[in-house]
């Protein structure tokens, strides 16, 4: 990210309200008996952030107390939030390609041999070139319905 020009932002992780519309929120109690959260995403804080420093991105703890269907349903992890002021859908697919991409290079360069004991097969990896295939939101949707999905246009994918 900072090769790209973005400013790193340290978001709090105690926070008075949610960031992600949710109720499921882990509650709180600081120490002078006010009520908090531990928060769920610094994008709130760098939303601000970009008045500033117009391209920003924090990384860091989030906390999720939604409860989950399944066993691999993590609580607690740690998100990247990027956000960039002044920065067209082009533009910003760029970016985030070129991210993906960076991470899985890093990976292959450095995580050969985890991959290994995992039995993971890299080829795919190694296959990966940018530009990535683009399609529209429309086209994903029916693709996923012939498949067998009962995801409705305009749903999140």
């Amino acid at each position: 990210m900072r090769d790209h020009d973005f400013t790193k932002i340290d978001a709090p992780i105690f926070t008075p309200t949610c960031a992600e519309d949710s109720t499921e929120l882990y509650e709180v109690e600081h120490t002078n008996g006010e009520k908090m959260f531990l928060s769920q995403s610094g994008q709130l804080y760098i939303e601000a952030a970009i008045h500033a420093h117009r391209n920003v991105y924090d990384f860091g703890p989030v906390f999720r107390a939604e409860r989950s269907k399944t066993r691999r349903h993590l609580n607690e992890l740690r998100m990247m939030d990027a956000e960039s002021a002044f920065t067209d859908n082009e533009k910003n697919m760029k970016i985030q390609e070129e991210l993906v991409y960076f991470i899985i290079q890093e990976i292959l360069k450095n995580n050969r041999t985890e991959l290994e004991i995992l039995e993971r097969d890299i080829s795919k990896l190694e296959n990966i070139t940018i530009p990535f295939e683009r399609k529209k939101h429309a086209d994903v949707v029916k693709e996923l319905q012939t498949m067998g999905s009962d995801i409705k246009d305009g749903e999140d994918l």
